[in-house]
């Protein structure tokens, strides 16, 4: 933790992100173990209208992480420009992005940088504008690093919405703009990510977990020291410690847990559309929950933007009597109760972050993906026998999916049932396997050289 003002280094690693915390977390935990290692950390990120970069500026200080608002200095005028979920939709406001705001950030960087040596720069492979500042800055050691399950870059789609006429007028745009940047002259690998020889391309994730990443990323091992420990109880919030000694009193009376969360960014796009992706999403946890429920285990669910009865785990839905079982928080701390052992199973959406997480605790899985890296995901998860894609609006083929109600009645009961089920066996199993190393401190002997 640091606070107040901070006695600026010597040497300087650039960081530079979208807000999203899908993005922002994969890098946390190498940020700080830099800043532990006696190098600043500038950290460039680019937000929307809905979601300002500037909600970083205090975590980031925490963590002695010097902030860069790009919003500031040269906000992305076109956010509400591509509102469908498509990859095509993706790589449009991935280039307008990076035409918008590159100049901007690289001048806002080198304000912030002033004039000290700057070792490398690290950038999540969503932030093309990052790499251009970053380029256009003369950094010449750069590591991108893919937030996303690696696996997810080989999917067919990508390649449709790289070669939409729009997405390549955009490059060719972004091309014309910043002819200086050599790496944007070839085509970009996955849609994304600038096919540049010099830049090494990371991924956070393991070998035993990852099965068919691209052959250009190179897989540095999970972030296997960055959960918290339970020595970390004391220091956490005192909801979330009170939270922690209710599930320990509930486990020692003989009942299992089940955790229900499918993330904010899903939960938004679900509420917000409406009908069917709503009724969906509250048909999903309120099923699982009940089936859980009838196993005689406790729910935790978290609701992030939305109300207990958007997703059917109010008493209204599940009744009166399942009031002492049933815990509804708008910020459930996943970590902190992984740390703990206090997660028998959880559904899930999918999100690379969340799943390392689980992985990494030895907690089997139910993978109700939505869009993105999501669909590997839970095909990966059934594959190594962790766990159990379902069935849904989105992947209705999804290889190796069960329908919701075959989970509820059959799988989710023997996954409760006691003794070790077979999901928690693999899942034990992978855990040890994938602990064996580090990604944090091989990423630092990348990075630094």
């Amino acid at each position: 933790m640091h606070n107040g003002s901070m006695v600026k280094r010597a040497k300087v690693v650039v960081f530079g992100s979208p807000m999203a915390v899908g993005h922002v977390r994969p890098l946390m935990p190498l940020a700080a173990r830099l800043v532990a290692r006696g190098f600043d950390v500038v950290w460039a990120i680019s937000g929307d209208a809905s979601e300002p970069a500037s909600d970083w500026k205090e975590p980031f200080a925490q963590m002695g992480v010097t902030f860069v608002d790009v919003d500031a200095v040269a906000p992305f005028a076109r956010n509400d420009a591509f509102p469908t979920a498509s990859a095509t939709s993706v790589y449009l406001r991935a280039l307008a992005r990076a035409n918008d705001v590159a100049e901007g950030a690289a001048n806002a960087i080198a304000v912030a940088v002033a004039g000290r040596t700057v070792v490398a720069g690290v950038n999540d492979y969503f932030a093309l504008w990052a790499y251009v500042a970053m380029r256009k800055l003369g950094i010449d050691r750069i590591k991108t690093v893919v937030s996303s399950f690696p696996s997810s870059l080989s999917a067919p789609s990508l390649d449709v919405g790289a070669s939409d006429p729009a997405v390549q007028r955009e490059l060719a745009d972004l091309r014309s703009r910043h002819a200086d940047v050599s790496g944007l002259d070839r085509p970009l690998r996955a849609g994304l990510i600038p096919d540049d020889p010099s830049v090494e391309v990371l991924g956070f994730s393991s070998k035993d977990l990852c099965l068919d990443p691209p052959d250009y990323v190179r897989l540095v091992g999970a972030h296997v020291d960055a959960l918290p420990s339970v020595d970390d109880l004391g220091s956490a919030p005192h909801e979330h410690q009170a939270l922690v000694n209710r599930l320990r009193a509930a486990r020692e009376s003989g009942a299992r847990v089940v955790l229900l969360s499918v993330g904010t960014i899903v939960t938004k796009v679900a509420l917000r559309r409406g009908p069917p992706y709503s009724h969906a999403l509250k048909h999903l946890y309120s099923s699982v929950a009940r089936a859980a429920l009838g196993a005689g285990a406790v729910v935790i669910a978290s609701t992030t933007v939305g109300q207990p009865e958007d997703f059917g785990v109010d008493e209204a839905t599940l009744g009166k009597d399942t009031r002492d079982r049933v815990i509804a928080m708008s910020f459930v701390p996943q970590p902190l109760l992984f740390a703990h052992g206090l997660v028998d199973v959880m559904l899930m959406h999918g999100g690379a972050n969340t799943f390392h997480e689980t992985v990494l605790a030895g907690v089997p899985v139910l993978v109700w993906p939505v869009f993105g890296d999501q669909e590997s995901v839970a095909e990966t998860a059934g594959k190594l026998g962790i766990g159990v894609p379902i069935e849904s609006l989105m992947y209705p083929n999804l290889a190796g999916a069960q329908s919701l109600a075959r989970i509820t009645e059959e799988i989710l009961p023997k996954m409760l049932a006691p003794g070790e089920s077979a999901w928690k066996a693999a899942a034990v199993r992978l855990a040890e396997r994938v602990k064996g190393g580090d990604g944090l401190d091989t990423a630092v002997a990348l990075v630094t050289g």
